[in-house]
């Protein structure tokens, strides 16, 4: 059972201490009590002055239209444009931004949360039920344009190296398979020998071939290997053929309408997603240099977002404040600062008793 106990209303507070002054100014004037009676009359000015003070921030004191009063609601459109203009100085400048994802890094953030089993089974079910609407695949259709389009992002791809990236991805995965099944090879060597072979023999076989996979994948993993260069070669004239050839580029239309004309399962696609997102966020927690560039990129865009744009979403708050009612506005500062505005009201009652309390002191003591 929640047995915290709730703050004490400070409004309360503050009207209890100035009904304290009043009865105290009674009693020091009843029993003639000059320093008491002067304490008591200035506190009572005081805390009625704060209290016009607090409550001119807000409304009209006792709903008299008094002027510079209910300050707040008659400076709405003020305020919230000034807020816009504070955010979009302060919060929304693009050399602030940049700096502040330079320190975070979000690609780190990024490979985190993708490595995060819940995260990328979540994300997964998402895409796979928007890959499943059919609004979705005739947009998917209408973006992938083979033919010119599509030649230009594979030379796009070409410029920045994503064809040494995919080969290493490729030998990422084969590497892989082998490390699960470590017996694959020695499996597969038995099958083919024939029964007269001796098992020591295939097995012998079995570790000549291992150790040569093993290093014709770390051989492949160099940027400068002939087999490289032949994909390279290939990748540059898939992209010829791709702009000059109409006949593949309508084979690969037909490709593409077969292929988003039945709607994809969601219970098959999730859990291939999920694995995908997961690997993705794994190689890139690996990657410090995929992370540096993902950053770069990250940053480029926010800053080409960020720069047209700070303007508008100053504006977008300037008017969302505007649009607010007024009533509304009060009680959402009132909410929030109204506690220590309050407390205002009692430091003005004990400060002007003290004051009045010193002045009366400085004026016997002057004779």
């Amino acid at each position: 059972m929640n047995t915290k106990s709730k703050p004490f209303p400070t409004h309360l507070l503050a009207l209890g201490l100035l009904a304290a002054m009043a009865a105290l100014l009674v009693a020091a004037r009843m029993l003639d009590i000059g320093p008491l009676q002067a304490f008591a009359e200035a506190a009572l000015v005081g805390g009625i002055a704060d209290w016009f003070a607090v409550t001119a921030l807000f409304r009209r004191p006792l709903g008299l239209p008094i002027p510079h009063t209910a300050l707040i609601p008659a400076n709405q459109r003020r305020l919230g444009r000034a807020l816009g203009d504070f955010v979009r100085d302060n919060f929304l400048a693009p050399d602030l931004v940049a700096e502040r994802l330079r320190r975070q890094s979000p690609a780190a953030w990024l490979a985190d949360k993708l490595a995060d089993p819940r995260v990328s089974q979540a994300l997964a079910r998402r895409l796979a039920r928007l890959l499943d609407d059919s609004d979705t695949r005739a947009g998917l259709v209408g973006l992938i344009k083979p033919g010119p389009p599509l030649a230009r992002v594979v030379r796009t791809a070409l410029s920045e190296h994503w064809h040494h990236r995919a080969f290493d991805r490729l030998l990422d995965a084969v590497s892989g398979a082998l490390a699960a099944d470590p017996d694959l090879i020695r499996r597969r060597v038995a099958d083919g020998s024939g029964r007269w072979m001796p098992a020591w023999v295939d097995d012998r076989l079995a570790d000549i071939l291992g150790r040569s996979v093993a290093g014709l994948l770390d051989d492949l993993r160099r940027t400068d290997h002939p087999w490289r260069d032949k994909v390279l070669l290939w990748a540059e004239s898939l992209a010829e053929r791709l702009r000059d050839d109409p006949k593949l580029a309508e084979r690969l239309e037909k490709f593409r309408d077969h292929a988003f004309a039945e709607s994809l399962d969601e219970a098959r696609l999730a859990p291939a997603l999920a694995a995908l997102l997961a690997s993705q966020g794994r190689q890139l927690s690996q990657d410090s240099a995929a992370r540096a560039r993902l950053d770069r990129r990250l940053i480029r865009g926010v800053e080409r977002l960020l720069v047209p744009s700070r303007d508008a979403i100053g504006d977008f708050i300037a008017e969302v404040v505007d649009k607010w009612d007024s009533r509304t506005l009060v009680a959402k500062l009132e909410a929030q600062v109204g506690r220590d505005l309050q407390f205002i009201r009692v430091n003005g009652t004990l400060v002007g008793g003290l004051v009045g309390l010193a002045l009366y002191g400085l004026t016997h003591l002057m004779g």
